[in-house]
């Protein structure tokens, strides 16, 4: 038993007796540096060339295919698909091999009755070769497979893809041979042979703001772990010149969507907990930021679902469904924040008298032209202007927030697009009460009632009713740009508020986008990259973790290929 090594019999990281007596302390251990970093790791992380792609380039780029998710979370079709896929994949290759050293042979014969007779000869034998191709050996194909009632059907079905397969091939060679071009012919790469690439967000923000990049404002940590817990990984990393998020297959989705729907886009982004919805946000963030997008981005939908100091009845504005209601203090903030992040964006860009006019009061205006002076005879406002009123004049930063939002949402000179996570807490049960909405004040206000939230309720298409109901209605439509919301299992959301939200996204024709866990690819080009930045144990590692496939797999098993627990587990 002493002789035993690896998992459950040492532990690599153990303080040993000889380390205790050694009297160095931690001041006198090495500092972390880029040049203990494992070779393995710095040749297998992939950056993106341009650092952040741009939204177009993010949805055409080859990613590697994700996990199929496990048939106990619920829906077992995509494992279902998955299995059969492998299995017939599995008699594919034989096939391939049986086939195609006969098949230059074949090709070659000019008279066309002995080639259809060999090819008839093909599918007479192909059944007893690759059910004896490895009976010697105890194979997967002729032990498990062979068994099979529908071996002889598969075994013919592979046959037949081969086949068309070869004259496909022939078809494209023949084409290339006969057309005649002087440029380089570039090598495609399909997702099959993609490696998983990172985005590289940059150095970290200014002073102040801890380490979120500058490029996902107004993104920060908070004190209860905030959104997700993304920016977790960025704090507990050495290495302070990388922020990395991974490239996978679920954020290259909304990509496509926000790239080939211009306008009217919606996506509902969702998975288990720790899978990387966040991520999958500040990373649709940061390249539409790159692409020019004008975006607002609200990462902690559960506070702004909370904590809204304070709520007043909006006696200007009503629709068919009742009266409104604002957050003036949450609507500042909002205001400073899309200020700060796109100023140079919204120049030249106006809010029309006829906006204001719909959002603002007399009152309001009263207290517009305090700010601004006579404005009677102005028919337009500049949205930074506007923006800044907002952000230091709380009493009228609803009304500010709201004229603004709808400008952006109306004009199609700039793409605008909302990227709100925390999305399902906004139907959860709710936390903002007043006695204009119910005289008892039992009833809380659904967030679709009040001016901060309608627009991004208003553009889902999923409002709540007075008794708690999901309901879908006509979605307000932006010209340019989309809308891209995320949920969250962190948080103490009802899951009966999840799951009709869910449903309520499908019926109204959103994308829905699930996030799934990582692959083994995935996990094995993350613990790379946690080696390359110094996070927890992979810090002073050199590869010993990232080189041991049975490490890799442990650690992928116990944090069920899930980014949160990965990290608990990298560094726990």
């Amino acid at each position: 038993i002493d002789s035993r090594t690896g998992r459950l019999w040492t532990d690599r990281w153990e303080i040993t007796d000889d380390d205790w007596s050694s009297g160095v302390t931690f001041e006198e251990l090495p500092d972390w540096s880029e040049q203990i970093c494992s070779r393995v790791s710095l040749e297998r992380v992939q950056v993106h060339p341009d650092g952040v792609p741009t939204l177009d380039k993010l949805a055409s780029t080859p990613l590697p295919p994700a996990s199929v998710p496990h048939p106990a979370l619920g829906n077992p079709h995509p494992y279902l698909k998955h299995r059969k896929d492998a299995i017939f994949n599995a008699i594919m290759a034989k096939v391939e091999n049986f086939a195609s050293p006969k098949m230059d042979k074949i090709l070659s014969m000019e008279d066309w009755n002995e080639k259809q007779e060999a090819i008839d000869d093909l599918f007479e034998k192909a059944y007893d070769a690759v059910k004896n191709s490895d009976k010697d050996k105890e194979g997967y194909v002729s032990v498990v497979l062979g068994h099979q009632p529908d071996f002889a059907e598969l075994v013919e079905k592979a046959m037949t893809e081969y086949l068309k397969k070869v004259v496909d091939d022939e078809r494209t060679a023949f084409k290339k041979n006969k057309t005649e071009s002087d440029s380089e012919d570039i090598e495609e790469v399909s997702d099959e042979d993609a490696v998983p690439v990172f985005m590289e967000l940059g150095a970290t923000a200014e002073a102040g703001e801890g380490v979120v990049p500058k490029i996902l404002k107004p993104l920060k940590p908070h004190a209860k772990d905030g959104p997700g817990r993304m920016v977790e990984e960025w704090e507990l990393s050495a290495n302070q010149k990388t922020r990395r998020i991974m490239c996978r297959q679920s954020i290259r989705e909304i990509a496509k969507a926000l790239t080939e729907e211009q306008g009217g886009a919606r996506v509902y982004v969702n998975g288990r907990k720790g899978a990387g919805k966040s991520a999958a946000l500040a990373a649709i963030v940061a390249s539409a930021r790159t692409s020019g997008h004008i975006v607002l981005y609200l990462p902690d939908g559960d506070r702004l679902s909370k904590n809204g100091f304070y709520i007043d009845p909006n006696e200007h504005k009503k629709d068919s469904e009742g009266p409104l209601f604002d957050l003036p203090m949450l609507s500042k903030e909002v205001c400073d924040q899309l200020l700060e992040a796109h100023a140079k964006d919204l120049e030249g860009m106006q809010v029309m008298k006829d906006c204001l006019e719909k959002h603002f009061s007399k009152d309001g205006f009263k207290k517009l032209r305090r700010v601004m002076g006579d404005i009677d005879d102005v028919d337009s406002i500049p949205v930074g202007e506007l923006l800044k009123i907002g952000s230091e004049e709380v009493s009228i930063a609803a009304l500010c927030y709201s004229s603004v939002i709808e400008t952006l949402m109306a004009q199609d000179s700039k793409p605008f697009t909302i990227v709100a996570d925390d999305f399902n807490c906004y139907y959860d049960h709710g936390h903002y009460f007043h006695e204009d909405y119910d005289e008892d004040v039992k009833h809380s206000i659904p967030l679709d009632r009040i001016t901060l939230f309608k627009p991004l309720t208003d553009a889902m298409g999923v409002a709540k009713t007075d008794k708690g109901q999901l309901i879908t209605k006509e979605p307000v439509v932006m010209k340019n740009g989309g809308i891209v919301v995320g949920t969250t299992e962190s948080h103490a959301v009802a899951r009966k508020f999840t799951s009709a939200l869910t449903d309520s996204m499908e019926q109204n024709g959103s994308r829905v986008v699930t996030i799934p866990q990582y692959s083994h690819l995935e996990v094995e080009h993350i613990l790379a990259n946690l080696e390359i930045a110094g996070v927890g144990r992979l810090r002073f590692d050199r590869g010993e973790t990232v080189m041991n496939d049975q490490e890799v797999r442990f650690l992928r098993m116990v944090s069920g290929g899930l980014g949160q627990p990965l990290i608990d587990a990298v560094c726990g």
